[in-house]
């Protein structure tokens, strides 16, 4: 009788102890699943409880980018050479621009109307561009225009070719984020037949050819095609994206988010949300913060494509902005896993967002030169969502970690 209730006694021991630890393994499991899913789900809750702090539209209160947009509408008169002569002496190590000059928007103003004087292939990169030397002899990289502006780009973030509007608009809103890292850009029309061929390099006039006599160029780069050219219009004219080049040593390097650009397989920072713990073995808390300050850039206008990134004295420029504005109705949240992932963001930075907070961001944009006849509503409208995106993700990191 006593062994048979001492057995008793064990068994319902086990199975009590069977109970809590099944229970316990379950809630464990159920927990991390659903903290490693939920990740954007957890930032969009965020955004729908935004604190008023995000949504108030205070005072703007930013002298320099006032003092740049005041400048950007002003054109002096000054000599071509003189002009880049200073445009040049603004580069250093913390800016590529100097957004309270006075000559600023006469810097714009040339490089839309100086005279070009040579024309060459720019083989850097995946898509068609030309090395245009202008008169005063400024060289500048010509991105052409493949997209109407109401064109919308389906498909992954990095799809279709380089909008020539994305350069222009990356410029305004470097500015406007007080991040001068950016080279000046401006939308220019001019004519390969009258402007470029006279002008052109002999390899540039290899890959050119004419269709009912306006000339075609192809160009050469890894998805340069002859059956994907840019041609004259009927009016023999192409419009495009004039960049300042930047006449400095840069260096590339791989991203630490750089994607597979392969639909079936993901990068390893796709599938580990405590990735960065393994970029901050390799990388210096500076130069994180330059890529959670460049993925904020970057979400903003939607440029899912900095596989590589360049530095100048060791900052982080924000050169090669052609993928954004894709798509206004999308925004690709992992473009801000250096941000998400990492939890660490400059105190300076929260400061510029903050002060376009309230609707300030797209009031300033809509001061830009040009700024309709690169963008349709429905972008500026996501400029905006996307701030308030960018909130609800430091609103998730301040609930997470301790954002640094």
């Amino acid at each position: 009788m006593i062994r048979r209730r001492k057995l008793s006694c064990i068994s319902i021991t086990i199975i009590v102890i069977f109970m809590f630890s099944t229970y316990y393994l379950l809630t464990r499991l159920t927990s991390t699943e659903s903290e490693v899913r939920s990740v954007h789900e957890q930032i969009y809750f965020h955004l729908e409880n935004l604190p008023d702090l995000y949504k108030t539209r205070k005072p703007f209160e930013n002298d320099a980018i006032d003092k740049f947009i005041k400048n950007v509408n002003v054109v002096r008169s000054e000599e071509v050479a003189k002009v880049w002569e200073i445009a040049n002496s603004w580069v250093s190590s913390t800016k590529l621009v100097d957004l309270e000059s006075p000559l600023l928007g006469t810097v714009l103003s040339d490089l839309k109307t100086a005279k070009i004087i040579k024309a060459d292939l720019y083989s850097k990169g995946t898509q068609l561009k030309l090395l245009l030397t202008l008169e005063g002899n400024q060289n500048v990289v010509f991105k052409p225009k493949w997209y109407d502006k109401r064109r919308i780009i389906e498909g992954p973030v990095y799809a279709g070719k380089d909008r020539h509007s994305s350069e222009i608009v990356a410029f305004y809103l470097s500015a406007l984020l007080n991040l001068p890292l950016t080279p000046c850009s401006v939308e220019r029309t001019l004519s390969f037949s009258h402007d470029i061929a006279p002008v052109a390099t002999k390899r540039l006039l290899n890959t050119s050819f004419e269709i009912n006599n306006r000339t075609c160029i192809f160009g050469k780069c890894l998805y340069c095609r002859r059956e994907e050219p840019v041609c004259d219009d009927e009016n023999f004219s192409v419009t495009g994206a004039v960049i300042f080049n930047v006449n400095e040593p840069l260096k590339s390097y791989r991203s630490p988010w750089q994607r597979t650009y392969k639909k079936n397989k993901k990068a390893i920072w796709e599938e580990e949300d405590n990735y960065c713990k393994f970029v901050k073995e390799k990388l210096t808390k500076r130069r994180i913060l330059d890529l959670v300050d460049a993925s904020i850039f970057d979400f903003l206008i939607q440029n899912g494509d900095r596989h590589n990134y360049e530095t100048l004295h060791e900052n982080v420029v924000l050169i090669d902005n052609g993928k954004g504005f894709g798509n206004p109705n999308i925004s690709h949240l992992d473009i801000l896993a250096p941000l998400y992932q990492c939890c660490m963001l400059r105190s300076a930075t929260l400061k510029k967002l903050l002060n376009l907070a309230g609707g300030h961001l797209r009031k300033k944009i809509e001061l830009m030169p040009d700024i309709h006849q690169l963008l349709i509503s429905d972008h500026l409208k996501a400029v905006e969502e996307r701030l308030m995106i960018v909130f609800a993700t430091i609103e998730y990191c301040k609930n997470h970690a301790k954002v640094e």
